[in-house]
């Protein structure tokens, strides 16, 4: 078992008030911290940010009158762990302050909220409150703007760039996308009839990927491998880490027992598979390391671990709403999709829990046709192109937020 790690935050207890025209919440602490709190919609959450911290609440009471369907809890990046208060309607905070100790009463933050409308902030975003600044750079700073963060009305979190000239520091920095050629060296992967091999197809489309990528000015792209080797899943997930990827890509091409399947889909992390099919995928694709003789007992433990972790951050939002865009942008550019393109599963490749992250299947090297067309040049440049304008408008619609 991976060890607990131990931080001088704890939350000791989180409890509920409900009045005639609030709720209060309170969190006791086992110090006081700075915090950031607000409200995100589509679904409803109330959302808490705070130093790393162990969770000492236990199983929470939840009132049925407090609106609270669920509260789950995880780190968000270095340095900074949330609690998402999951809501059955809209909310609006009204007040949210610390409150240190004093005779036998702990450290505590205290946040009321009622049913009314969100009342934005500046420029359409959620108002925040608290002291707690989050950097660009993952940590935090004590005290600080409120407005440390940018919360959009899709939900996610952007974190603040904070350099002497944000405006054209914001111009020059061109996104780092990963792309992650699956297999390679002795693990082959897929094969069609034993003359086309999964490794070399997407070897050969994420080079086009990157060519294409590259050539639009507007992102700088690294490669999990450059040639015909074996890495592991973990060293995969490692790379995108240590040049810290805005973006993550795994690129694939499966078999399936049925022939006549054939249509490009694009996967994403989950706990639970979408399908009996992608379940097996899943399972297929995490258990590659075996090729290469590596024990798996431990890459599991770390896998469960860290997906746990990964499921209550944005992070997998962000996945989800790339994803979604980017199976709309294949269809429309002519590529061939599976029924329900968008689907999900316990991929071990796409772990991290700080880098939004797809694994793209091209299309299926069992199916004879759609073979020899992943195995031509042009084909591979129009699935790239297809891929690079949902890049595109993803990134387009990030700096929009």
């Amino acid at each position: 078992m991976l060890p607990k790690l131990a931080y001088a935050l704890s939350i000791d207890d989180v409890r509920f008030g409900v009045y005639p025209n609030k709720v209060r919440m309170v969190l006791d602490l086992s110090e006081a911290a700075d915090f950031r709190s607000f409200v995100l919609n589509n679904p409803e959450r109330l959302v808490i940010d705070l130093p790393h911290f162990d969770w000492k609440a236990g199983q929470v009471d939840k009132p049925s009158q407090a609106g609270i369907k669920d509260i789950r809890q995880g780190k968000l990046m270095p340095g900074i762990s949330r609690i998402v208060f999951d809501l059955d309607k809209t909310a609006t905070i009204s007040t949210a302050y610390l409150l240190k100790k004093n005779k036998n009463k702990s450290d505590r933050i205290v946040i009321d909220f009622d049913w009314r409308a969100e009342v934005s902030g500046k420029n359409g975003e959620a108002k925040i409150f608290g002291t707690l600044s989050v950097e660009s750079g993952g940590g935090y700073t004590h005290g600080g703007d409120q407005d440390g963060a940018r919360i959009t009305k899709a939900g996610f979190v952007i974190p603040p760039v904070k350099p002497r000239n944000t405006d054209s520091a914001a111009k020059r920095y061109k996104p780092l996308i990963i792309v992650d050629p699956g297999h390679g060296g002795v693990d082959p992967g897929a094969t069609s009839g034993g003359s086309i091999y999964e490794k070399h197809i997407t070897l050969a489309l994420s080079h086009e990927l990157k060519r294409q990528l590259e050539s639009t000015g507007r992102y700088r792209v690294e490669l999990t491998r450059e040639k015909d080797i074996f890495i592991p899943l973990k060293k995969r997930v490692e790379i995108a880490h240590k040049h810290s990827g805005d973006l993550f890509i795994s690129v694939h091409a499966d078999t399936i027992h049925k022939k006549n399947v054939r249509g490009a889909s694009v996967y994403t992390l989950s706990r639970e598979a979408s399908d009996e099919q992608t379940a097996k995928l899943a399972e297929k694709e995490n258990r590659v390391d075996l090729i290469a003789g590596l024990d798996l007992d431990i890459e599991d433990e770390q896998v469960a671990y860290i997906l746990g972790d990964f499921l209550m951050t944005e992070t997998s939002n962000q996945s989800k709403y790339f994803a979604n865009m980017l199976v709309e942008d294949m269809k429309g550019s002519g590529v061939k999709m599976l029924q329900n393109p968008h689907r999900y599963a316990g991929f071990a490749v796409l772990k991290s829990p700080e880098i939004p992250s797809i694994l793209i299947e091209a299309g299926f090297l069992s199916n004879k046709n759609e073979a020899i067309m992943l195995n031509k040049p042009e084909y591979r440049r129009k699935l790239a192109r297809s891929i690079v304008i949902g890049v595109d408008k993803y990134f387009r619609q990030m700096q929009q937020n």
